[in-house]
């Protein structure tokens, strides 16, 4: 194994006894040959587009919610503002949000498979919104500034990004996820002294690059037999990469280089630090949000969560759904859909609404027992063996159909929030499987007003930077990977 990079302006070759591809293996293309195998995978996966902004806003009408979500917007998938979330409320309080002369938000944007996903067109597509903003804005038409800040890492300051556009979500097609996808890449695992633990092997978030490592650390085990002293070669710094090089020091390797092509580490994880209201506000580009399916992880990585502390976030009737011209609670959203799915039309009588009650629980408890049969566990992560088949309809039914096929229809609603509009595609054109991973049984349960969605106080960059100091990692950054020979 031989990898020639080139950092500082200084050429160097290493043969490390293991290499790890922690950031999208497409973008290795140019310097790597793949085997037949690892090029049918990457050729069929497929991704969306993130484009998200931090802007000071100026507030016009008292606020009712933390964050609003356009799920028909989401739908779309054309790179128009679906929705933001209001970061002066999360960390202040909606009444200090109301009261300040300014206000801090995120605004989200998201392109489908092959939309056009530049940035100049997804910012003409902000400032056009803005300018001319629906009625669900509470802000001030015309009136904003996008933040700029700097970003401390490790002690180098450098211009924290903002706008954030990044490929997100790569998926696998049906034909491919039939075929066992997943699984696959999963066999592959260790051919040539090679390792992928980038997302596109499980799925987006951070608890499942680190539920992954899990699997993949215990399927083999013989990564780990390699003389403590022989080097392993990281490429990408990202949320995966840094995951990985803290797992394998903490096993007891000492020669662990991480390369990174930008001036940061952590990828996807931008958390900007805000002046706003006499403090800071965190506003989060990329990784933002964390569940109690994330309880565990969270209690494995403690020692870099060192005054970090969980926040909620838009609880209850914080969270709000753009209808039309108006904005509902999330609960009232999937009551809605719920009694409309059923039949009863919407307003309908306090008995239908009961009815859609009792048919929601019935909904949820088939969910949680389907789900459990066909991965056998109750968390997050994907089974590790393949289900049998096609089991229900996992790998060739979209979730919309698959909900529909088993009786679960009246959840569509609440899973509208829950999984289509944070981003992973909409209901019905997404494969059932990936809804299944995502939307774990507490997810699944319809009566959300105490949801357990939560946020660091100080951002999830704290986390990797603490990571990165504590494990004083071997970072390599604006390094170009000239070539790799296995």
């Amino acid at each position: 194994m031989e990898v020639i990079y080139q950092t500082g302006g200084v050429r160097k070759v290493v043969n490390p006894a293991l290499l790890v591809i922690a950031c999208d293996p497409r973008a290795l293309e140019p310097v790597m040959d793949y085997t037949p195998h690892e090029r049918a995978l990457l050729d069929s996966l497929q991704n969306f587009t993130f484009y998200t902004t931090c802007l000071r806003v100026y507030p016009r009408t008292a606020q009712e919610r933390v964050v609003i979500l356009a799920p028909d917007i989401v739908e779309s998938q054309t790179g128009l503002v679906q929705g933001y979330r209001n970061e002066t409320a999360k960390q202040w309080g909606l009444p200090v949000a109301n009261a300040a002369a300014t206000n801090v938000v995120t605004t989200y944007q998201m392109v489908g498979v092959g939309g056009p996903s530049d940035p100049a067109t997804l910012a003409a597509q902000r400032d056009a919104f803005l300018d001319s903003p629906p009625s669900w804005w509470p802000f001030q038409p015309g009136r904003y500034e996008i933040v700029q800040v700097d970003e401390d890492q490790d002690g180098d300051i450098h211009p924290a990004v903002n706008p954030l556009a990044t490929p997100y979500f790569d998926q696998f097609t049906f034909d491919a996820l039939a075929a066992g996808a997943p699984w696959r890449w999963l066999d592959l695992q260790g051919e040539n002294d090679t390792v992928y633990v980038h997302a596109s092997t499980c799925f987006e978030s951070v608890l499942h690059c680190w539920s992954y490592l899990n699997i993949l650390l215990g399927a083999k085990p013989e990564l780990l037999s390699a003389a403590k002293d022989s080097a392993i070669v990281v490429i990408g710094a990202g949320v995966s990469g840094l995951l990985f090089a803290q797992r394998f020091i903490d096993a007891g390797y000492r020669n662990v280089t991480l390369l990174e092509q930008t001036n940061r580490f952590a990828g996807k994880t931008h958390s900007l630090q805000v002046p706003d209201q006499g403090g800071t506000s965190i506003a989060e580009l990329g990784t933002c949000y964390l569940s109690p399916a994330y309880d565990d992880m969270v209690q494995a990585l403690s020692e870099f969560t060192v005054g970090n502390a969980r926040i909620p976030v838009a609880h209850g009737t914080g969270r709000g759904i753009v209808v039309g011209d108006t904005v509902m609670s999330f609960g009232d959203y999937g009551l809605m859909v719920a009694c409309q799915y059923l039949g009863y039309g919407w307003p309908c009588s306090q008995a239908d609404q009961d009815l859609a009650y009792l048919e929601l629980v019935k909904a949820a408890g088939i969910y949680v027992a389907l789900r459990f049969e066909i991965f056998g566990t109750v968390d997050g992560v994907m089974p590790v063996s393949r289900p049998a088949g096609d089991p229900y309809g996992i790998f060739s039914k979209t979730f919309a159909q698959y909900l529909d096929d088993n009786g679960m229809g009246a959840l569509t609603g609440y899973l509208i929030y829950a999984y289509q509009v944070q981003g992973y595609g909409d209901l019905d054109k997404i494969p059932a499987y990936y809804g299944l991973v995502w939307v774990t049984p507490d997810m699944a349960w319809p009566f959300g007003e105490t949801s357990g969605v939560t946020a660091w106080a100080k951002g999830w960059e704290d986390v990797w930077d603490q990571m990165v100091a504590k494990r004083r990692l071997n970072i390599q950054l604006n390094t170009e990977v000239i070539a790799i020979r296995r």
